[in-house]
């Protein structure tokens, strides 16, 4: 079930966090894996668990072309498509916010998956898969999120129209949406008070882990998830659901479990 058998894929991004953990749960599948990230230094790991590493940076549109080119030169077609490289310039609301950034964070979080859905479009075998990382921050508002949040929520709604699009050759276009997740963006920053925070709000009382945002990919990526396109799942803990505290006092209507209507 859920296998990945004959199946070929891109991931973006995937020499670490949850990228890493996506092209990681596809090997296991049986797929076989191109990595696509701007960095060298998780080239090793990527090499070392039977993936192939091709550099490229997303935000350029001549890149992604060039990552598809790599993927048929060396697999023959390519299946499945995860747009999952981004930066994460959390904390930056709109008194800081540079044109520079916001340039930046457009540039990879929205113009790399809209031009990977682009080349999908041309590269992509009939019946393939794209599956876009968007973030929980682009479903609700978030302090201190002017550019990530924007960049996120743009993602889900390119999810939406890339699967309008692709829909006639049957190539399905979904998001996925991570609460937080305990990858190095969030572990690696000393003393995170996002941490504390998230798990005190989370319904389920932690953070994710990379390797369920992989199991989610999987699945998406899987034959039996054919008839599923144009749709965002939010993999959070519950946390996009509702405030886990809300402070109210019943009105004075309410009597002994009953509604009271006033005189």
């Amino acid at each position: 079930m859920f296998t990945l058998a004959n199946k070929t894929a891109i991931v973006t991004g995937g020499a670490s966090g949850i990228g890493l953990a996506i092209a990681k749960r596809f090997i296991a599948a049986g797929a076989r894996v191109l990595v696509a990230d701007r960095s060298t230094v998780g080239a090793a790991v990527v090499t070392a668990m039977g993936a192939e590493f091709f550099r490229a940076d997303v935000a350029r549109e001549e890149q992604i072309a060039a990552m598809f080119e790599a993927a048929w030169k060396s697999f023959g077609r390519v299946d499945v498509l995860v747009n999952n490289a981004g930066i994460q310039p959390l904390g930056v609301g709109f008194e800081q916010l540079t044109g520079e950034l916001l340039g930046r964070t457009l540039d990879v979080n929205v113009n790399g998956v809209a031009f990977g859905i682009k080349y999908a479009g041309r590269l992509l075998a009939d019946r393939g898969r794209v599956i876009n990382l968007a973030s929980f921050a682009g479903m609700i508002g978030t302090p201190g999120g002017a550019a990530y949040s924007t960049s996120k929520a743009a993602v889900i709604h390119l999810t939406k129209l890339g699967a309008i699009e692709l829909a006639p050759r049957g190539i399905t276009v979904n998001a996925i949406s991570p609460g937080t997740i305990l990858t190095p963006a969030v572990t690696d920053i000393p003393d995170n008070p996002e941490i504390a925070f998230i798990t005190r709000r989370t319904p389920l009382g932690r953070l994710g882990r990379p390797e369920e945002v992989g199991a989610l990919a999987q699945f998406l990526a899987s034959d039996e998830a054919a008839y599923i396109t144009g749709q965002n799942i939010a993999i959070d803990g519950g946390l996009t659901a509702g405030w886990t505290e809300y402070d109210l006092v019943p009105p004075a209507n309410i009597q002994d479990g009953r509604w009271v209507d006033a005189p």
